[in-house]
């Protein structure tokens, strides 16, 4: 790169890239999603390399099959592309732990991205694996890897800024093992909208380009988009096109899925994120959109990135209400006409000579859209677009015809002004054409149903102007690989594409629910070819049926008290899930306990979180969250069995520190409790103005609702009450506060009982006892920065109660404990189950590719397998009522379903469907 742009292999590059992740995806699926991309008109793909991915297991590094990571570069090479590699050693990515291995958090003291010689020395072991598979697919060794993130979204350092040795010590562990091509740490220019509200980003003395890493298109608790959100983002597309990006990525282009136990506490199977191309690899509007931008770009990279500002079109628009940027060097210029209002406008352009253009009609600009106008490229060696007032979708040279397609809204008309070397002869489209001297002007408009074709020659060279409409714009796509140089019209999607001596062999897709259908297929290069093309009518499944009952077996076998955990880790309190190397989402925990007299118990576990079934000796007693798990035990000893899982580990965002929070299932000390305790979650809330409203505790009668680990300030600075009340008869020691965010003083019963600054950091305060019919504890919180109120649990301490030793833990599924299938029971069995069924795919349509997802109606919490592939976590944290099956892990025959569901729901209500909106038909199309 230099002070204007990127160059690759010495060729001027606009950057297009495209966010997604290899273990989002089985490896057979790789190929056709990055066609998918490329066909939109991305030539980058950018990745994170999940460390525990690779190395889940301390020492045991996995780079083959799904892990394989030089497969897949050199896959991106073949596909014409490239890489934008992204190492950590952290990701975030709403991906489990944001990438870190479980078992890095069994490393006493260490302190992560931080200075530490102990993380930078497990940093240097997975690097050491990592690294070298970069380096020898860099661009300058023949790959595909054009540049490298070192870390992600570190609050210390962005860009190239080095903050401190940590990440001195980053930069000298990749160099020293092979990189070459251009680095940088955390991102660049992350945001849903990278070039804001600033008119003009270009700066011709920037050292780099401008390049957004992150641009987030829709979010991650979507799925699907339509097309607002393309407008919107197609928008935001347009302003970094036109105020100075030399690229950008997507961040997702595609989502995928959280296959296995890999995602965070955030969503669960699907990370649709709303993207262009969607989980299952169906098209978007926002998809079609995003393909005018890249096209575009690509068009008219020599211009975007080599360029100057320039003022000189500022009062170009009739309209001065229309903001104007313009990109211009020695190849032409760039006009971008921005309508920043929310009505349509209609407006003309002043050329420097006084004409006004269009010379028919005028420019009509939606709503927000931002309209580029061409001046003065060349085309060609003697021929060149004075002025373009259409829409160019993209240009494509193939041999010595070049191809212009325009689009526009049916029966809108468009002008183009052309100016040439040597004399023009129109060869199509006569009556569309006016002639003076060297100069052309060619008028027209757009038809719905098929392209209008107009052309003429310049020096044994064909200028062909292909005009087709919006829809139809959505279904052109331009063909640079393999020595076919062609622009393809009519498919709703082109994928494989072969030359022959008669023409061409396309593979095809019609999506299901697509009602417009062109009856033509057109292929533009040296020739203008064309075929007919007719939807196949073929039978489109409904469902699968099931060949059998539904199977089950007990998964809560290790709950009995004759089991034999004698092999399990064994410590003196209860270790955090993950302690034994296990990596999945469940564990289960044993150990002994005695009561002095019947009675209520309850269990106080001081650090831990997620779901919990509680069995005595044997039997189911109770299940709720850590901290209110009571039940009634009989006098004497007891086998005390806990079931433990959860949703999936906090992504760490912009954490450095010691990896000692969010522990899952149980951990540190554990007491047994004789009664019930207080349930400390759930608060009232009243907003103060002011550090002297402390003074003057309000009215609760009309707050809020609050729940703690919420943000009560909604991510502003400010201040609020807090208020919860629990039974007199309760009398605790003290109360302790385990994360109170920021600042805050603590009244029980009325008085004033503690300070607390700063947060993240846990206090206790002493008990005191009140005269009201209800014990009453009053926070004040000062909220300094960020999110903010009651970070993290509140519980009562009481200093009497039993502590519980001897732990026995087992982390994972104990499917080798049990025993054999029955048939499944009405209702719900209320314990940890699993559920087995079979299902027939019958091969009679083999271009009919429907898209199957397994709904999980009526089951609790858990995750579903087929054909042993495990296809995430239900139920979903975003609108989509089934998982997806990748195609790949069906076949033709007997397939056999297995799901876990940690209450024992019966899977009787659950169906595999098609989903309709993704599902689609393939052909191949011959072109002759």
């Amino acid at each position: 790169m230099d002070s204007h742009g990127f160059i690759i292999n010495g060729k001027r590059t606009f950057l297009v890239s495209a966010g997604l992740e290899y273990a989002r995806m089985p490896r057979a699926q790789w190929k056709d999603r990055l066609l998918r991309l490329k066909r939109g008109g991305f030539n980058c793909v950018e990745f994170y390399t999940f460390w525990n991915f690779h190395e889940a297991q301390e020492g045991k590094f996995d780079f083959s099959g799904d892990h394989d990571l030089n497969a897949f570069l050199q896959l991106v090479k073949q596909m014409g592309m490239y890489a934008i590699a992204r190492v950590g050693p952290y990701y975030c990515a709403e991906w489990d732990f944001g990438g870190y291995p479980h078992w890095l958090r069994q490393k006493e003291g260490m302190v992560v991205r931080y200075p530490d010689t102990q993380f930078e020395q497990y940093v240097d072991h997975f690097f050491g694996k990592l690294i070298p598979i970069i380096a020898a697919n860099q661009i300058n060794h023949g790959g595909s890897v054009i540049m490298v993130q070192l870390e992600n979204e570190h609050p210390a350092s962005w860009g190239t800024y080095i903050p401190n040795e940590y990440f001195s010590h980053l930069q000298r562990t990749a160099l020293s093992l092979g990189i070459e091509v251009p680095y940088f740490f955390s991102g660049l220019h992350h945001g849903s909208d990278p070039a804001g509200n600033t008119p003009e980003l270009y700066d011709p003395k920037r050292p780099n380009p401008w390049f957004t890493t992150e641009f987030w298109s829709v979010w991650f608790d979507k799925y699907g988009s339509d097309q607002k959100d393309a407008d919107e983002y197609g928008r935001r597309t347009w302003k970094i096109i036109s105020r100075g990006g030399g690229g950008y990525n997507y961040y997702m282009a595609y989502g995928g899925s959280n296959f296995g136990y890999t995602n965070d506490d955030e969503d669960a199977a699907s990370y649709d994120y709303g993207a262009a191309v969607g989980q299952t690899g169906d098209l978007r509007p926002l998809y079609y959109q995003f393909k005018r931008n890249a096209l575009f770009a690509e068009s008219f990279r020599n211009i975007l990135e080599n360029c100057t500002t320039t003022a000189a079109y500022n009062n170009i628009s009739t309209d001065s209400s229309i903001h104007i940027n313009a990109r211009t060097n020695e190849q032409g210029t760039l006009v971008f006409l921005d309508n920043k209002g929310k009505e349509p406008k209609t407006t003309q352009i002043r050329t420097h000579d006084g004409i006004l253009l269009p010379e028919e009609g005028g420019i009509h600009l939606a709503s927000g859209e931002i309209f580029p106008i061409v001046h003065r490229f060349k085309l060609t060696n003697d021929v060149a677009i004075d002025w373009a007032i259409t829409r160019i979708l993209g240009i494509e040279h193939s041999g010595m015809v070049t191809t212009i397609v325009v689009y526009g809204n049916a029966a809108t008309p468009g002008e183009i002004y052309f100016i040439a070397n040597q004399d023009m002869r129109v060869t199509k489209g006569k009556g569309n054409f006016e002639q003076q001297e060297k100069k052309l002007r060619l008028h027209f408009s757009f038809d719905e149903a098929t392209p209008t074709i107009y052309e003429f020659t310049s020096d044994n060279e064909t200028i062909r102007i292909v005009a087709v409409d919006t829809q139809l714009s959505d279904r052109t796509w331009f063909i640079n690989e393999n020595n076919i140089h062609s622009v393809i019209v009519g498919p709703e999607y082109l994928g494989d594409i072969q030359k022959s001596e008669e023409g061409y062999a396309l593979n095809t897709e019609h999506f299901w629910t697509q009602k417009k259908i062109f009856p033509h297929i057109w292929a533009f290069d040296e020739k203008v070819k064309e075929t007919d093309y007719q939807v196949p009518d073929v039978y489109h499944p409904d469902s699968l049926v099931f060949t059998t009952v539904w199977q089950m077996k007990d998964a809560s076998i290790a709950a009995e008290t004759t089991f034999d955990d004698s092999k399990w880790l064994k410590s003196e309190n209860p270790l955090q899930m993950g302690a034994d190397g296990d990596t999945t989402a469940y564990a289960w925990y044993r150990t002994r306990i005695s009561a002095p007299l019947d009675d209520i118990y309850s269990l106080d576990i001081s650090k831990g979180n997620g779901r919990y079934i509680v069995f005595i000796d044997g039997k189911k007693t109770t299940s709720d969250n850590i901290h209110h798990l009571q039940f009634s035990l009989s006098k004497g000893e007891h086998t005390l069995a806990i079931f433990a899982t959860h949703d999936g580990r906090n992504k760490l965002v912009s954490y450095v520190g010691k990896l000692d929070l969010d522990e899952k299932g149980i951990a540190g000390e554990a007491l047994l409790h004789k009664g019930v305790l207080p349930n400390l979650n759930h608060w009232q809330f009243v907003k103060a103005e002011s550090p002297a409203d402390s003074a003057n505790t309000p009215s609760f009668a009309d707050g809020k609702n609050y729940f703690a680990g919420g943000d009560a300030f909604h991510g502003e600075k400010g201040f609020g009450w807090f208020q919860t009340t629990f039974p007199k008869a309760i009398t605790p020691d003290s109360i302790y506060f385990s994360d109170i965010d920021d600042n805050a003083i603590v009244y029980i019963n009325g008085v004033r009982a503690g300070v607390h600054k700063g947060w993240g950091k846990s206090f206790s305060v002493p008990f005191v006892k009140g005269n009201a019919d209800s014990n009453i504890i009053t926070l004040f919180v000062e909220n300094t920065d960020g999110s903010g109120g009651i970070g993290k649990i509140v519980k009562a301490v009481f200093n009497n109660d039993k502590k519980i030793k001897g732990w026995r833990m087992k982390g994972g599924l104990q499917i080798y404990s049990l025993k054999g299938w029955t048939n499944a029971i009405a209702g719900n069995t209320g314990v940890p189950t699993f559920f087995r069924n079979y299902f027939t795919i019958k091969d009679t349509a083999p271009n009919v590719k429907a898209m199957w997802r397994v709904s999980f109606k009526g089951l609790s919490h858990g995750f579903i397998w087929v054909n042993g592939h495990n296809l995430g976590r239900y139920p979903e944290k975003i609108p989509i009522d089934g998982l997806y099956i990748p195609e790949c892990w069906l076949k033709e025959g007997k397939n056999e379903i297995m799901v876990f569901d940690e209450f024992g729901n019966t899977p009787d209500n659950i169906s595999i469907y098609p989903e309709q909106q993704a599902s689609r038909d393939k052909a191949r199309i011959i072109i002759k």
